[in-house]
């Protein structure tokens, strides 16, 4: 009868140890791939943001001011913005796995 008291007692310990161990590791996997992503992000801006502004001048002098009819211009005009939306997918995931600081203009 004893050892059933002291069994039960046990289990909510055992419980909260187990939770707490679930939570340290979810913060270090959390972590890393916040760490992960901030080294990735400059790489990605300085490749998707220029190859969208440049997409899109290109295809606005190409497509629509010199109007040459072979220039697939809504493909490049759509892949210009595929790239743009590229990335600010990458932010939102970025944003997915860490808490941002608060803007200092907005006081």
């Amino acid at each position: 009868m004893r050892h059933a008291h002291r069994d039960a007692a046990l289990r909510p310990l055992a419980l909260r140890v187990l939770l707490g161990t679930c939570f340290v590791a979810l913060q270090i996997v959390r972590i890393a791939c916040c760490a992960l992503l901030v080294l990735i992000e400059p790489l990605l801006r300085a490749i998707l943001v220029p190859i969208a502004y440049l997409g899109f001048l290109v295809t606005l002098i190409f497509g629509f001011l010199i109007g040459d009819p072979r220039f697939p211009r809504w493909g490049m005009l759509g892949f210009s913005v595929g790239a743009l939306m590229l990335y600010w997918l990458f932010l939102g995931l970025m944003s997915l796995f860490m808490t941002l600081p608060p803007d200092r203009d907005c006081r």
